[in-house]
C-alpha cells in the first residue's frame, strides 16, 4: 500500500519487518543507495567505490538508511563519500575529515540519517567485525 507521504498517527503496530534491499557486489564505480529501495541495505565491495544517496524524504522528516557492508579484498583503500556526509568519530576507516574511508577487510554497519532531504547526512558505526 502506497500511503503517499501521507501522516499516520496513532496507530499500533505489531510482528511488522522491514524490506532488506541487495546491492550485490560492487568492484568499482558508483553505488546509490536509494532510500526508496529500502532502509536496510546490503553491499559487498571487492574494489574502490563512490558512495552517493538518492530519494530521501524531504526537509522536516527523518530519511535513514542503514548499510551492512562486507570488504572482502584489501585492495578496498578508499570508499569515497558525498561532501553532504559528516562522520561521527566512530566510523572505522575515517581520518575524521577527508571525504574518504579505508575500513579494511570486515563487516561493517553504518548508519546515515538526515532530516533535510540529504543536504546535511549524518553517519555514524553501529557495529564491526560480525562474524
Amino acid at each position: 500500500s502506497n500511503f503517499g507521504d501521507n501522516i499516520v498517527s496513532r496507530m499500533a503496530m505489531k510482528d511488522n519487518s522491514e524490506v532488506v534491499f541487495a546491492q550485490g557486489s560492487v568492484s568499482t564505480g558508483t553505488v546509490t543507495m536509494n532510500h526508496e529501495n529500502g532502509n536496510f541495505q546490503t553491499l559487498t565491495l571487492t574494489g574502490n567505490v563512490t558512495f552517493a544517496f538518492s530519494n530521501f524524504p524531504a526537509s522536516d522528516n527523518l530519511g535513514r538508511i542503514i548499510l551492512f557492508l562486507s570488504v572482502t579484498n584489501s585492495a578496498v583503500t578508499a570508499i569515497t563519500l558525498p561532501s553532504s556526509v559528516k562522520k561521527a568519530s566512530n566510523v572505522h576507516g575515517s581520518d575524521g575529515s577527508s571525504v574518504t574511508l579505508n575500513p579494511g577487510i570486515g563487516n561493517y554497519m553504518w548508519e546515515f540519517m538526515t532530516t533535510d532531504g540529504g543536504t546535511t547526512i549524518y553517519m555514524h558505526q553501529l557495529g564491526t567485525d560480525y562474524a
